[in-house]
């Protein structure tokens, strides 16, 4: 007994050396949620109506009739709490822990739906009218944050101020990926046996040596989409059938909410890149690039050459907490354990993902995100860290090289909410993946760090299934 104690010690002890940890750790994200109270938004709001409505749109408006614009609803389901009382009546009825896992994210979606339809009732019925009159043009109705996309004219915006129900009318801002270096698609040299440098680096080999190699983990990729049938992620995709090889299950495993496409593609490379780092391998053992071969992937396709923007990203949210069918309809048992972001805003705050990420939490997902690397306009220095990466519910990853040292594009903390961010760092210069026309390249920034860390936590996930968001501070 005391032999078999010693090495599940020692699994742990190496899963965790794989990790670069700053002298944060793995318990600012446990940390964060104390600090968040719930889901209560930061935004402060005065009585006036015009006060809800954001300069940024107001200045839109001056140039065009109609702008799509987001409506936010005062009353967000504070999802922790809920989460708790779920697992509470579980155990009282004595349920499995993969039928209390279920039950928690089901009555989530169940709450977060029930919210959205009882507290957007009267806008829905105004914005209707308004679609008959002409003054709008189209609406979407989202419950991950209790929110609204309207396409409209602003005598429609000020009038939707109007309603006590509403705490904010904002611009349907544009996002971007963090993207790093461009691919090179001349060959880098693999480690030997074909390992990739970043993934030795993290002794990743000495964990598959012991049986752990994320088997049984499903790991998201809210990214620029993926291909699918690349030699080095084919089989590893949730929707692969090695029986039947040619027609894989896209149904859960897959959404384009930017085109709508029905089988996965990535014209941009993003993607792919970061899911290779994550599971990718060929199946005769060569081009390893990957830190959990053993896990699979599903994918949301959400930003395109030009960024993705926010209503799109609520979707995707919404599909990654609840994976929907053909019909639409949520499945929250479709949902996968990890999701992995390289994307984001600027620093400072900015809390309208907040709730999005603070439901995938409370539903057990880990949400990874990467610090953010300096561009034009973002030098970087303390408290660059970009949004939702510097929430204190995200899983903030920076990047380094293989000498252990700080990368000079990697964003730094300390996050606006006084905690000290990115939670980790992880090897992020010149790593080399899988891109889109079945081949490989190299590529640098905080997005290729992300994908290592998610790799991880599929590695600790298997090597102790009853871990959850917030046991991490257990470590």
């Amino acid at each position: 007994m005391g032999s078999r104690k010693k090495n599940s010690v020692r699994l742990l002890s190496l899963i965790m050396a794989l990790m670069l940890l700053l002298s944060a750790g793995l318990p600012q994200i446990v940390q964060g949620q104390a600090k968040s109270e719930g889901n209560k938004s930061l935004y402060t709001s005065e009585n006036s109506t015009q006060s809800k409505i954001s300069k940024d749109l107001t200045d839109t408006f001056k140039s065009e009739k109609n702008v799509t614009f987001l409506v936010k609803f005062n009353e967000q389901v504070n999802t922790k709490k809920v989460a708790e009382k779920s697992v509470n009546v579980a155990q009282k009825q004595q349920l499995s822990a993969a039928k209390t896992e279920l039950r928690k994210r089901s009555v989530i979606v169940s709450s977060l739906r029930a919210n959205a339809l009882d507290t957007q009732h009267n806008v829905k019925a105004y914005l209707q009218k308004q679609k008959k009159a002409g003054n709008v043009t189209s609406f979407q109705s989202f419950y991950i944050v209790n929110a609204m996309a309207v396409s409209g004219t602003e005598e429609v915006a000020k009038e939707l101020a109007k309603f006590g129900e509403i705490e904010k009318i904002l611009p349907n801002r544009t996002r971007q990926l963090i993207k790093g270096d461009a691919i090179k698609k001349a060959k880098i040299n693999a480690a030997d046996d074909n390992i990739e440098p970043n993934v030795a680096h993290i002794d990743a080999p000495q964990v598959w040596g012991m049986g752990i190699d994320g088997s049984g983990v499903v790991i998201a990729s809210l990214d620029s989409g993926v291909q699918w049938d690349h030699p080095a992620l084919k089989d590893k995709y949730r929707g692969y059938d090695p029986e039947n090889p040619n027609q894989p299950n896209h149904e859960f495993n897959w959404f384009d909410a930017v085109n709508g496409e029905a089988v996965p593609y990535d014209d941009i490379g993003h993607g792919t890149h970061t899911v290779g780092t994550m599971v990718g391998s060929e199946a005769d053992g060569s081009n390893q690039i990957r830190v959990a071969p053993g896990a699979e992937w599903i994918a949301v396709k959400v930003f395109s050459a030009v960024g993705g923007t926010d209503a799109d990203l609520l979707a995707a949210g919404e599909w990654i907490l609840a994976p929907k069918d053909a019909e639409g309809n949520p499945h929250p048992e479709m949902a996968p354990d990890i999701v992995n972001n390289s994307w984001g805003g600027g620093r400072g705050l900015d809390e309208w993902y907040r709730p999005m990420v603070q439901a995938w939490r409370d539903a057990g997902i880990f949400p990874a995100f990467a610090a953010g690397n300096t561009t034009d306009t973002e030098p970087g220095g303390p408290g660059s860290i970009a949004a939702p990466s510097n929430y204190p519910d995200s899983f903030a990853v920076g990047a380094v090289n293989n000498d252990n040292e700080l990368a000079d594009f990697s964003l730094q903390g300390p996050s606006p909410y006084d905690e000290i961010k990115p939670d980790v760092v992880a090897p992020g210069v010149g790593v080399r993946s899988a891109i889109p026309g079945s081949g490989y390249g190299g590529k640098s920034g905080t997005s290729m760090a992300t994908p290592l860390v998610s790799g991880t936590v599929a590695l600790l996930l298997q090597a102790n299934s009853s871990l959850s968001v917030t046991k991490w501070k257990m470590l």
